[in-house]
């Protein structure tokens, strides 16, 4: 059972906080609210120091190869996603499991007419709040704790107020490796149920012969290892072959599964690694 915030979700606000050592032309992403977030005074400390940004970001590097750019680029792909729907009538932003991630402060102006839904565990939630408070909470921004291993995350978002028959997009980051397999099929099915058509969800997905072990990648077996050490271990993955199909028993349509070498394309990254087992979907509600 899950004591205290999600030390991984800490890990992804620092890799989003060390962009910020990188020059302007140099970022994935601008996130200049990344570091708040970080709970440890260490890490805060470090991720807003120049030189100690610089050796920590290549520590990471060596502990955990592509992990940060990866995290920059899924935040500035739903970033993007978001942008673009709200120029097109968007209502409704859900972001489940959504950790330390700063996008309601990120992209605020965008977001004027956008309700925000924050869904997640409740000690991350309580925790993250308290730096929201400090930063100044958007007022379209609504939180809802939920544990998503078992608790209907529909009843909370509707009890928030979320519309079912709005256009809405669904961010799912980072989420569905640390779920059962059954969680997942009901979490889609929750998923379904509040998206109109024409809403989209995306969410990130690591291959699955990494999470049963078969993979002969040396680098991904070792971060699950390690993910696993801080009592976090992944559990589900999908092979890019089955998704379309598994989406598409839920209403859903592949728009987009991004593979690792596509987003490095879409975000000129040629030159870092990113996480080459970890692909990014963005489907619609047909």
């Amino acid at each position: 059972m899950r004591k205290g915030y999600s030390r991984t979700a800490e890990g992804v606000a620092l890799a989003r906080a060390l962009q910020q050592r990188l020059s302007a032309s140099d970022r994935i992403l601008d996130d200049p609210y990344a570091a708040a977030f970080l709970q440890k005074p260490i890490l805060q400390l470090a991720a807003n120091g120049r030189l100690s940004a610089w050796m920590l970001s290549g520590i990471l590097d060596v502990w955990h190869p592509g992990s940060q750019e990866s995290a920059a680029i899924r935040a500035r792909l739903a970033d993007d996603l978001a942008r673009e729907m709200s120029a097109d009538g968007l209502k409704q932003l859900a972001l489940l499991g959504a950790g330390f991630d700063s996008m309601a402060l990120r992209i605020k102006s965008a977001l004027g007419g956008v309700t925000v839904f924050e869904v997640d565990h409740p000690d991350t939630q309580a925790a993250k709040r308290k730096v929201m408070s400090r930063l100044g909470t958007p007022d379209n921004v609504r939180f809802v704790a939920v544990d998503f291993e078992r608790d209907d995350f529909v009843r909370g978002l509707e009890w928030a107020g979320f519309d079912s028959t709005g256009l809405s997009l669904v961010v799912w980051m980072g989420v569905t490796y640390y779920l059962t397999a059954e969680a997942i099929a009901r979490s889609m099915t929750q998923i379904a149920s509040i998206s109109a058509g024409g809403s989209r969800l995306t969410f990130d997905y690591i291959l699955k012969e990494v999470v049963d072990g078969r993979s002969r990648n040396t680098a991904a077996l070792r971060a699950a290892r390690q993910v696993a050490s801080l009592g976090e271990p992944w559990i589900s993955g999908f092979e890019p072959e089955e998704v379309s199909g598994y989406l598409s028993a839920f209403g859903f349509k592949v728009l987009e599964d991004y593979s690792p070498e596509a987003l490095r394309q879409r975000y000129h990254t040629r030159s870092f690694r990113t996480l080459d087992y970890v692909r990014i979907v963005i489907c619609e509600r047909t």
